[in-house]
């Protein structure tokens, strides 16, 4: 395990300190904007796996302890479905746009988002799948504490 959590500490300062120098090279290039946002969009790419590698650890190394409450349950789904529709019309406009496009640097660019909606939107069900089997999970918790600790174990008087 201390090899895993070595490799992902270095994957994080690897990722930050690429996300860098990205940025860097996409603000020191003058002349060419769809370049310059790609290249800028890599980087957030990096930042994005630096963050995650940095969840990673916490689980690993124990840090965190992970625990939903219904409050964050109910804030967490009712954004997220909105935002599942969002990513599903994105991923029927740009496969739309990808269709009829003949400018490679316009298909490239339209590709990059399209791939990136549809691997949003997959994340986001799944988050939001997850989110219905935690809520099943601690209703089903309660009720088995209800019946544990109850002296008449679910029946009137015993």
């Amino acid at each position: 395990m201390e090899d895993f959590t070595s490799t992902l500490r270095k994957l994080v300062e690897s990722e930050r300190r690429y996300a860098g120098e990205l940025r860097s090279l996409a603000s020191s290039v003058k002349y060419s904007v769809p370049l310059s946002a790609v290249i800028e969009a890599i980087a957030s790419d990096s930042e994005k796996h630096a963050q995650l590698y940095e969840a990673m650890l916490k689980i690993v190394t124990g840090a965190y302890q992970p625990k939903l409450y219904e409050e964050d349950l109910k804030l967490i789904a009712s954004v997220i479905d909105d935002h599942i529709q969002t990513e599903r019309r994105m991923i029927e406009e740009t496969g739309k746009l990808l269709s009829e496009v003949r400018d490679a640097r316009l298909a490239l660019l339209l590709s990059a988002i399209h791939n990136d909606e549809v691997v949003h939107h997959k994340v986001l069900t799944d988050v939001k799948d997850k989110i219905a089997k935690a809520k099943i999970l601690f209703e089903e918790e309660f009720w088995e504490a209800v019946w544990r600790d109850s002296p008449w174990h679910g029946t009137p008087g015993g």
